[in-house]
């Protein structure tokens, strides 16, 4: 597979190359750009694409979400994974929570956040929402990860199963076993196997444990998309990661009424 080559591992981890890159899955790395963007465009914040005639998404206080990330799949390379050739899939969380939505018993509540798919695109202007002043006036002090309208691209890699990932820890028991007790090797394969940054598909990166490990998430195996801090102008919590995950068989539905969300922070 295009990638494997390019795997850089410390020599300390070479028995282990061909278990380590048999795991190597291609994502879609997103790359952003400060900038304002069309009601269409893929974008991190800003003013989102939204029919008139559809109820804009609120919290159960009727408090108005906001934008976090809009997709517009037409921009995406469509052969890395079973995502729609076109559509706009958008992700929405509570500004006006101090937990930006998560709910920590059931992180596919949607009470607090919601994922919203428009699989057909409405291109009359004059049937979309304009003024989203109603969201910004709602709460001067409003907290919100993302600081500025960022306007998104996509490129294909690859990367093999993180460190971060509740699976690391049976594929890559016997090579946790051998370093266990070196700090440095620990450190250098954490490093090696690293899962930072945007993006869709592929390996996540967590600050502290991947939920999935716990109660009915295990198979949410898809990371539908990753925002991580970037430098001043994103940033959840103490330089954490938000994270969206859903299951094959839902994702090929196109029904994401159970994608489960978390963030956490250092």
């Amino acid at each position: 597979m295009t990638g494997n080559k390019q795997l850089e591992l410390p020599e300390a981890f070479e028995k282990y190359r061909e278990k380590i890159e048999g795991t190597m899955q291609p994502f879609i790395n997103i790359v952003t750009e400060g900038r304002n963007t069309t009601l269409f465009e893929s974008k991190f914040e800003g003013n989102p694409y939204f029919p008139l005639s559809m109820e804009y998404p609120k919290n159960a206080e009727g408090q108005p979400l906001k934008l976090l990330a809009q997709i517009n799949f037409a921009d995406v390379p469509r052969h890395v994974l079973d995502v729609p050739e076109k559509g706009i899939l958008q992700f929405y969380i509570d500004a006006n929570d101090d937990v930006l939505g998560l709910d920590f018993e059931n992180g596919q509540n949607q009470e607090g956040f919601r994922v919203i798919f428009h699989e057909q695109i409405e291109h009359d202007e004059s049937k979309l929402i304009q003024d989203f002043s109603f969201i910004r006036d709602n709460d001067e002090e409003m907290y919100f990860p993302v600081e500025k309208e960022m306007a998104l691209s996509f490129k294909t890699s690859y990367k093999p199963l993180s460190m971060n990932d509740f699976r690391s820890k049976t594929h890559y028991a016997d090579l946790m076993t051998e370093i266990e007790h070196d700090d440095d090797l620990v450190d250098a394969i954490y490093e090696s196997l690293d899962s930072t940054g945007h993006k869709i598909g592929g390996y996540p990166f967590f600050t502290q444990e991947d939920p999935r490990a716990y109660g009915d998430y295990t198979d949410a195996t898809i990371l539908l998309l990753q925002v991580d801090t970037e430098g001043d102008h994103i940033m959840w919590g103490d330089s954490g990661v938000g994270n969206f995950f859903i299951t094959e068989e839902a994702l090929k539905q196109r029904d994401f009424s159970k994608v489960l969300y978390n963030w956490d922070c250092h």
